[in-house]
């Protein structure tokens, strides 16, 4: 028996500084983080933490969580094709450089995990959010979605954050417990990490011993798991870096405006891109999403959201409980507020009282935290403010361009 425990904890040894070995090398062979990785949304960013932590320890940038809308990367207003020449060295007369942090269905569980697990790195940092209306169904994020961005990484550093209270943790804990739960009824669906799971039960219902006992019992693991996880997102991270270093390497340097941003110009220039990549409809709808979502088959969209409501939804929990975690943080971000499309919502029988409950229930939450707000929702009926039915567009962004360059530069 004494030989086999011996045996053992050499193994466990040899285990040990195989893997400390292996992080070393990772980390001595780490390409320097550079700013153009901040322009795409790689999915390290959104389920790591290693490249956000990288922008964050950066001054001059500014990190923008979202979802689906970041994904505008044909309209050059978009944030990061907007600032990308005039940030270029030598230039920057906006003075920052944006990352992206998102992608469809990266809602307010998905981002309050992340900010959650970020440590100090965003403490004090230009940190903007943005929601997106189709977010404020009744139940919130699917557990089909909340799975593809989920975290185990970023679930654990938060579950041991000294800094985040345990209300806040009991309160994600049961989201995950749920939304896990979900996800394995559907029929497509797993259980996901059956450890994560244990211990998101233990933290959502912290009086039951015997989820106490078991997760004592699983401290080592979940120790090693993180740690593991945290050498998984370094090893990606660095493919990440390699790549973006070898394509900044080849790209040409260029810089625009050096005197400064022409609002009026810019505005121009937005509303000529927009007539031509919304001509085949009268909603102000990208081209291509017209075709593929709406066509022929536009007749039957008449009145087909007149029951739809987005003042009830788990979302407004989700809400609260990511600007909690800002205030804990002493994060204080900037909250984009994005409208829908008035006139295709007046088509589709989503009233303008509806859309203004859900306007002001949105606006109520941030108010109840103290967030600053760039308040959109009056702009549903300015042409080419969307690009389709609730994601920004040419004029959108701009406004979101120059509520960005102010937040910035605000001390």
């Amino acid at each position: 028996m004494k030989k086999f425990f011996i045996s053992v904890s050499a193994l466990l040894c040899a285990v040990i500084l195989l893997f400390a070995g292996i992080s070393a090398a990772v980390t001595k062979t780490m390409p320097k983080y550079i700013d153009t990785v901040g322009d795409v949304n790689y999915n390290e960013k959104i389920t790591g933490l290693y490249l956000v932590k990288q922008s964050a320890a950066r001054d001059d940038n500014i990190i923008i969580y979202g979802s689906s809308e970041l994904k505008t990367t044909d309209i050059f207003t978009q944030p990061a094709n907007f600032f990308k020449g005039r940030r270029a060295v030598g230039a920057r007369p906006a003075g920052f450089q944006v990352n992206l942090v998102g992608r469809g269905s990266c809602q307010s569980i998905i981002h309050a995990i992340s900010i959650a697990a970020s440590g100090d790195a965003l403490t004090g940092k230009k940190v903007v959010l943005i929601t997106s209306p189709q977010s404020f169904v009744k139940d919130g994020i699917t557990p089909d979605m909340f799975m593809a961005n989920f975290s185990n990484q970023q679930y654990l550093e938060l579950m041991k954050a000294a800094d985040i209270s345990p209300e806040v943790k009991t309160y994600i804990s049961k989201r995950v417990t749920q939304l896990f739960a979900e996800y394995a009824a559907m029929e497509s669906g797993s259980d996901g990490d059956t450890y994560i799971r244990w211990l998101a039960e233990y933290g959502a219902e912290t009086k039951q011993p015997a989820y106490s006992v078991r997760n004592t019992a699983l401290t080592p693991y979940y120790a090693f798991s993180g740690y593991l996880y945290g050498l998984k997102d370094k090893i990606t991270s660095r493919a990440v870096l390699k790549t973006a270093v070898a394509e900044n390497s080849q790209a040409p340097q260029k810089s625009e405006n050096q005197g400064g941003i022409d609002w009026a110009a810019e505005e121009k220039r937005a509303v000529a891109e927009a007539k031509q990549m919304s001509d085949n409809n009268d909603f102000g709808m990208l081209n291509g999403y017209y075709t593929t979502n709406v066509g022929s088959r536009l007749s039957r969209q008449r009145g087909k959201e007149k029951d739809l409501d987005y003042s009830v939804s788990m979302e407004y929990d989700d809400l609260r409980n990511l600007f909690e975690i800002c205030r804990e943080k002493g994060i204080k971000p900037l909250f984009v507020h994005v409208p829908l499309n008035g006139k295709w919502s007046d088509f589709t029988g989503f009233t303008e009282e509806r859309r203004q409950k859900y306007y002001g229930n949105v606006r109520a939450v941030a108010e109840e935290y103290g967030i600053n707000v760039l308040d959109l929702t009056g702009f549903e009926y300015e042409e080419y403010f969307l690009c389709d039915v609730m994601h920004l567009g040419w004029k959108g962004w701009l406004e979101v361009d120059r509520a960005l360059v102010d937040f910035y530069n605000e001390s």
